[in-house]
């Protein structure tokens, strides 16, 4: 039989997910809007199972999860659009995905969104979560599975790119070394 700890019982849960449930439904929404709420659902399950894992600072625990149950319905989703297409070319049963023409609003939606296009998906990845998320690269690196160290290296590199993929798009000169980026401070 598995023992939890008294303190997460399931008040613990219900605070858990009155202060978390918006936070993770955005975070989800933001990558899989489709899925969103498939996405939290799992993450809240995840988190009840491993209730004895989840620290007291939850919530970059709870995006770690949402990150890998956002991949696991991109997968799955990758799998499925497949499987339409292919259905597709033998019978014509398959509607177009309605989340589709979502997709299409956000990643049309300006300059910002066609930089964060150019860049890889680390980097991308890694500054939805400082500006969308609003994290610290303490609470970077616990979502990432990687040290703060390498939080901030990765956050810094990833915003000189967006510099430089931001003026690219908008046909501007970049931020030069002699025009610092304002860096939050981590203490």
């Amino acid at each position: 039989m598995r023992r939890t700890s008294p303190a997460h019982d399931e008040q613990w849960f219900e605070d858990l997910f009155r202060r978390h449930h918006a936070a993770v439904r955005t975070y989800a929404a933001r990558r899989s809007p489709s899925e969103a709420d498939d996405v939290v659902a799992e993450v809240f399950a995840v988190a009840w199972r491993k209730r004895d894992q989840v620290p007291e600072s939850a919530l970059p625990w709870l995006y770690a999860v949402a990150a890998r149950e956002v991949l696991h319905t991109l997968r799955a989703g990758s799998m499925r659009g497949d499987l339409h297409a292919r259905l597709a070319t033998r019978v014509d049963l398959v509607t177009p995905d309605e989340s589709s023409a979502v997709v299409d609003r956000v990643s049309a939606a300006g300059p910002v969104h066609a930089a964060l296009a150019r860049l890889a998906a680390a980097d991308a990845e890694v500054l939805r979560l400082w500006a969308w998320e609003q994290l610290e690269p303490q609470e970077i690196a616990i979502v990432l599975d990687i040290s703060a160290v390498a939080a901030r290296v990765r956050l810094h590199r990833a915003r000189k790119r967006f510099e430089a993929a931001l003026a690219a798009v908008s046909r501007r000169p970049p931020v030069t070394s002699s025009q610092p980026i304002p860096i939050q401070s981590t203490t």
